[in-house]
């Protein structure tokens, strides 16, 4: 199982990537919704994303309680070491 640090990197280039913005500008700490522009189609299809990576089922209601990319990384962490 990867330690935070790794999960944070990978998750990271994840949703870079589905959301077409350099590595660079995504921080950990920033609002997936209000500073990295995500709704919740494009929330679906990086709980999909991660669903498919690490072999894990995200709960869509989870969405509304995960704002940053720590939120998600914790969660995704949370529900690997289960």
């Amino acid at each position: 199982m990867p330690d935070k640090n790794v999960l944070t990197r990978e998750i990271s280039e994840l949703v870079a990537k589905i959301i077409k913005l350099p590595l660079e500008k995504i921080n950990p700490q920033a609002n997936l919704f209000n500073d990295l522009g995500i709704d919740s189609l494009v929330g679906v299809e990086i709980f999909a994303a991660i669903d498919k990576k690490y072999r894990i089922e995200v709960p869509e209601n989870k969405l509304r309680s995960v704002q940053t990319i720590a939120d998600l990384v914790a969660t995704v962490q949370g529900m690997l070491n289960k």
